[in-house]
């Protein structure tokens, strides 16, 4: 039904006083719905999501620096447990190997030749090779007999020894060991892991006491900034000594 806004000239109070009225209403409706808009929307304003994502990202820059050194010392903790537990395995089976044996094959020798030119026997200017006897042998029955080597090679050419301290870039020699028995050498055994490089390695027949070996052993490893840390240990066998 259709409502009457007109004014009444029998009462024109009346009908002025309702036309006022009902106008009063909608203004003050419209009004309250301006000053409480969120009664009609869900969602964040643009402005709400930059400010958000802005105090995210300050967050995020205070954490990062905080999260990449932890991380760097993680990994540099990593490296240097592995250089360590690798030279101690190493340095121990060489000693373990040496007080094994009796007498080391002298330069002048060549009861420690192996293929072609290849020979491990001891000499004082390449102290990354020794050859010894085991400590069942005699110098004087070879072919019945074992020679244990132990020498520094690179791993493409396990073979032949090497010098680690005038190895190439990028080459990382590593330390092995070889035993001759009945007129035949073994293939050769690494004693440490191939992602460490061996950088020195020493034999060096300790001075008054022959029967003593003073034996240096250098190993590297890269570290989280592709730099190289290193571990040495330094240690003593005495040839016959189990």
């Amino acid at each position: 039904m259709k409502k009457d806004y007109s004014i009444s000239l029998n009462n024109p109070g009346r009908g002025l006083l309702r036309h006022v009225n009902i106008h009063v209403d909608k203004h003050v409706t419209n009004g309250f719905a301006l000053l409480n808009p969120t009664r009609e929307r869900t969602g964040f304003t643009l402005i709400e999501l930059i400010i958000a994502t802005s105090i995210l990202a300050i967050i995020a820059l205070l954490i990062y620096p905080a999260y990449r050194a932890s991380s760097r010392s993680y990994q540099l903790s990593v490296v240097q447990s592995n250089l360590q537990q690798n030279t101690r395995i190493g340095m121990k089976k060489m000693v373990k190997e040496l007080e094994a044996g009796v007498v080391v094959i002298p330069e002048e020798s060549n009861d420690a030749k192996a293929e072609g030119s290849i020979n491990y026997v001891y000499e004082k200017d390449k102290p990354f090779k020794m050859a010894f006897y085991a400590w069942d042998s005699t110098p004087e029955q070879l072919s019945d007999n074992d020679i244990i080597a132990l020498y520094a090679a690179l791993s493409t050419a396990n073979t032949e020894p090497v010098g680690p301290a005038f190895s190439s870039e990028g080459e990382e020699p590593l330390l092995y060991i070889r035993k001759y028995s009945s007129s035949e050498w073994s293939d050769p055994e690494p004693f440490i892991l191939s992602d460490v490089k061996l950088t020195q390695l020493n034999f060096i027949i300790g001075g008054d006491k022959k029967d003593q070996i003073l034996i240096t052993l250098e190993l590297a490893q890269q570290g989280p900034l592709r730099e190289w840390r290193t571990f040495e240990l330094v240690s003593a066998a005495r040839l016959g000594a189990r």
